[in-house]
């Protein structure tokens, strides 16, 4: 109860929601439907629980914060140990971009993006490849290089 009233001022404070937007939709169905058929079922599972979508830099990074553990409804091998990100290919108008799914222990954790938002906003999106990416790259590395150094001279 309490994690949902915390999630209602973050909500108030235009932190996050309890919905996806359309593009983010997108990217999940499709990177759902690339995992195997029992896995698939599992995230969908995941999914169909209530939980709040945190978004960090600028909608970049929408997280999922469920309001229930998921024990019985966790993936399996080899997304169970881990942080395993699912590329989803986007194109755009006149642009391809990738976005990533992330599943973390095997919860389907949130998705990274490499625009903002507001460029998602009334843009029509095409699923151009979905592939899995387990070498660590993530978007979330790159921004929190850019605002707080390497750490190689802190």
């Amino acid at each position: 109860m309490f994690a949902y009233l915390l999630d209602g001022l973050r909500y108030v404070c235009r932190e996050g929601s309890w919905s996806l937007r359309p593009h983010e939709a997108k990217i999940l169905d499709a990177a759902v439907g690339w995992l195997p058929p029992d896995q698939a079922d599992r995230a969908r599972r995941q999914l169909s629980r209530r939980f709040f979508i945190e978004r960090q830099a600028e909608g970049r990074i929408p997280c999922f914060r469920y309001y229930r553990p998921h024990a019985e409804d966790l993936l399996d091998a080899p997304f169970r140990t881990g942080t395993h990100f699912i590329n989803v290919t986007l194109e755009a108008p006149k642009r391809k971009l990738t976005a990533k799914c992330v599943l973390h222990e095997g919860i389907v954790f949130g998705l990274e993006l490499s625009k903002p938002a507001r460029f998602f906003a009334g843009s029509a999106l095409e699923v151009v490849t979905v592939s899995c990416d387990t070498t660590g790259f993530s978007y979330t590395e790159v921004l929190d290089r850019a605002e707080h150094g390497s750490g190689a001279n802190d």
